[in-house]
């Protein structure tokens, strides 16, 4: 009784393809890190906008209870 088991093919198509796919892969990856760290691209900037806007807004929020701690110690 003997075991089958398959034995890859070494055919110079099959080589090339498997490099094709491997670069596509590896240009699709770097494209994508390169578009989206990019400071040209508009959904980031928004993003990074919006973040500001909601810093600011935080900061004034914690700056009002700072004060009313403050006013809260004062009086007790």
């Amino acid at each position: 009784m003997s075991i089958p088991f398959y034995d890859f093919p070494s055919s110079p198509i099959l080589i090339i393809g498997a490099l094709g796919i491997a670069v596509a892969i590896a240009v699709f990856f770097v494209s994508y890190q390169k578009y989206f760290n990019s400071p040209l691209n508009k959904e980031r900037a928004e993003k990074k906008k919006s973040l500001i806007k909601e810093q600011k807004e935080l900061n004034e929020r914690l700056e009002k209870i700072e004060i009313e701690l403050k006013i809260y110690k004062n009086n007790s």
